[in-house]
């Protein structure tokens, strides 16, 4: 008797052996990038609540700047100060009120007068150029 042998077909061929690995590497990258793609945008959004916030807060600090502003301007408003001190710390107003004038002693030469008026003048618009740009109105929008 002849034996005949059956032979099926291996899963030997190169172009079936590797595929599994593929796709399974290739949905592995897919989901991965779909992930990242969701943190981000978890992420947005919780800088666009944080952003809601501050802006939130900047609107309520300017609130409050403008009703302290008002209070500021009503307490310094003179006829207010009179009123205050007649009445709650007992002032009056005063006839005995004088003028006193101290003339000018003058030691150096004129030049030097001169010198050391240009130089203090020099120094005054200097200081009152710092005192104007430190003392300006501080925004959080600038």
């Amino acid at each position: 008797m002849n034996s005949y042998t059956l032979e099926l077909p291996c899963g030997n061929d190169i172009r079936t052996r590797g595929r599994g690995t593929t796709w399974i590497l290739l949905c592995g990258a897919i989901v991965a990038l779909l992930m990242g793609l969701v943190a981000l945008r978890l992420y947005s959004l919780n800088l666009e609540y944080q952003l809601a916030d501050i802006q939130r807060q900047i609107v309520l600090r300017e609130e409050e700047q403008s009703r302290l502003e008002k209070d500021l301007a009503g307490l310094l408003n003179p006829t207010r100060v009179y009123s205050y001190a007649r009445s709650e710390l007992g002032m009056k107003a005063s006839s005995n009120i004088g003028l006193v004038k101290v003339a000018a002693v003058s030691t150096g030469a004129p030049v030097d007068q001169e010198e050391n008026r240009a130089g203090s003048g020099v120094i005054r618009k200097a200081l009152v150029w710092l005192a104007d740009s430190v003392s300006k109105k501080a925004s959080a929008r600038q």
